[in-house]
């Protein structure tokens, strides 16, 4: 009788697991299609300081290529990002600016993980695994990450700095091609959205402006 039960479960997991991976298929089949990259336009926003100066945030270049899983599991999402953050400075400010700096990378999230055993309509745990890599000297003078792995909580969104470039004149930027990102244990796609920020001093008030692109999904 006992036997019984058991082998009944076993079932019922194999089932699960069936219809989570059915359930895969119909939502994300396209997005794990090799295809070319997405392209999207690029946006910028404007802010007036109370020092006087105009700061600008530009999002540019942004390109999302969702691929095929290499390792051929229903529950990793794979892709390649390409940004390219610009800050500017203009204007004719009453005092001078003592420090900037630019800042682009990505706010990714997962909906729901399933790393502790198939689960519908219910998280298993905060323990959804991303991994992010690129080579660090693509960014040319910029303080880049080489390497960056975190744990995605579902239902949380996870800031993930691509780098940081110090404005050192009116313009600044710093551009990222290719960058290869992975996350395991995620049932259903994964959202990323592109974020410029850009940050100023002067010796009476600090200032940041921030400019977002539209969600995408893995």
């Amino acid at each position: 009788m006992k036997g019984g039960v058991a082998s009944q479960a076993q079932r019922l997991m194999v089932a699960g697991c069936a219809a989570a991976a059915v359930a895969f298929g119909v939502t994300s089949g396209a997005a794990i299609a090799d295809a070319g990259p997405s392209s999207f336009a690029d946006r910028s926003v404007s802010k007036h300081t109370a020092d006087g100066w105009r700061i600008t945030a530009v999002k540019a270049q942004e390109k999302v290529r969702s691929v095929r899983p290499l390792n051929q599991s229903p529950w990793t999402r794979e892709g390649f990002l390409s940004l390219r953050g610009e800050g500017r400075i203009g204007g004719a400010g009453r005092v001078a600016v003592s420090a900037g700096t630019v800042s682009a990378g990505f706010q990714i999230g997962c909906n729901t993980d399933v790393t502790s055993g198939v689960t519908l309509g219910m998280t298993a745990g905060p323990t959804a695994q991303m991994s992010i890599s690129w080579p660090p000297a693509l960014i040319v003078g910029a303080q880049a990450n080489g390497n960056i792995s975190t744990t995605l909580k579902p239902g949380t969104i996870a800031n993930i700095p691509f780098g940081t470039k110090k404005l050192a004149g009116p313009t600044a930027g710093l551009t990222v091609d290719g960058v290869h990102v992975k996350v395991d244990g995620c049932l259903g796609p994964v959202a990323v959205r592109s974020y410029v920020t850009v940050a100023i001093s002067t010796p009476a008030n600090d200032n940041t402006v921030n400019v977002y692109g539209q969600p995408h999904y893995l």
